[in-house]
């Protein structure tokens, strides 16, 4: 009895498997394809292609933009093996196809929380839920570097808007410097003592601690000279897909200089980071978002115009394309490496 029970267990197990695969793969290509075809804000991208100088110096911008998109996924991999190492030894390609996977699925989830769930989900033996919170570490980094470097952005961007030198807005500005450089010290300090987290954690949670020990215990894995090597991981990466919008501006004729440009990047990284979306729909929101900052900026020059919007749009809508679509795309393959369900030994 229990060895049919235990049979008919495996075959529901390995049905579950499938149809969930087969569903995530279905929904993402639906999606992908929905928003590569139908959508005129990607088509829009391609048609100014034929617009585009083909000079040697243009292909060689997007030759080296489309380079960095494999080095930007590569970073990502070894970033989360660094940290998941501490819970299952894996190996870097396991680590890249869990990457990819967990973009697949987050296309079709809300702020890409499915990029934790494709992740955990290719892990052999390690518990899911501390998976995802070391995974969690990770985009914490991420975060902080996003942060960190819109923060300081957004400072000298400030004086675009507001007269400084006019009487109250000088002192305004002071503020919003000194709340900024404290904003910035205070997320770096929080992150690089993450593991006090766990011991606020066992203090608030009383008697139930021993239910969530397991889970808390997560923070406290992490050295600070491991937080900051993920750190450093995060900003190295933050430079290769800064540098591709940066190539890519220049692809589609916007001609600012390269520090100019970071600083306005880092402006569109920061809204970004602070608007929820859903990452299917997020092209929309980061056209919208990089036209606003680089309009206002480029307008004080004098020198806007309609090509220029369109322009900016199609760098922000490719880089978009480059570092999600054609990763999700790849990822649907590993969709397939992904165990939903598994013994029941293996958490």
């Amino acid at each position: 009895m229990k060895t049919k029970l235990h049979k008919k267990y495996l075959a529901y197990r390995q049905s579950g498997n499938i149809i969930i695969k087969l569903a995530v793969v279905a929904f993402t290509i639906v999606f992908l394809y929905d928003q590569l075809f139908y959508q005129k804000d990607i088509s829009s991208v391609f048609n100014v292609f034929s617009e585009i100088s083909t000079d040697l110096s243009s292909i060689i911008l997007l030759l080296i933009a489309v380079i960095l998109m494999p080095i930007n996924i590569i970073l990502e991999s070894i970033k989360w093996k660094y940290l998941i190492n501490k819970l299952e030894k894996i190996s870097l390609l396991v680590a890249l196809k869990g990457v990819l996977a967990g973009i697949s699925v987050s296309m079709i989830m809300p702020n890409r929380v499915g990029d934790y769930l494709g992740r955990v989900f290719i892990l052999k033996k390690a518990d899911r839920l501390q998976a995802v919170l070391s995974t969690i570490l990770g985009s914490l980094s991420q975060l902080v570097t996003t942060m960190l470097f819109g923060l300081i952005s957004l400072i000298f961007y400030y004086t675009e808007y507001v007269n400084i030198y006019d009487g109250l807005n000088f002192w305004l500005y002071i503020g919003i410097i000194l709340v900024g450089i404290s904003l910035i010290f205070t997320m770096i300090l929080a992150y690089l003592n993450f593991s006090v987290f766990s011991i606020i954690i066992k203090k608030i949670s009383g008697r139930y601690y021993n239910k969530i020990e397991k889970y808390a215990q997560v923070f406290s894995w992490y050295s600070q000279q491991e937080l900051l090597n993920v750190l450093f991981l995060s900003m190295f990466r933050y430079a290769v897909f800064s540098l591709q919008f940066f190539l890519l501006l220049h692809f589609f004729g916007i001609s600012t200089n390269y520090v100019e440009s970071m600083m306005l990047i880092a402006v569109i990284y920061i809204f970004m980071a602070i608007i929820p979306t859903i990452a299917l729909t997020e092209i929309g929101v980061r056209g919208s978002v990089s036209l606003y900052v680089f309009q206002h900026h480029i307008e004080a020059l004098g020198i806007w115009s309609p090509e220029i919007a369109v322009g900016v749009v199609s760098a922000s809508s490719l880089l978009w394309i480059f570092n999600l679509v054609f990763p999700a795309i790849v990822g649907t393959i590993f969709v397939f490496s992904l165990r939903f369900f598994r013994k029941s030994n293996g958490n």
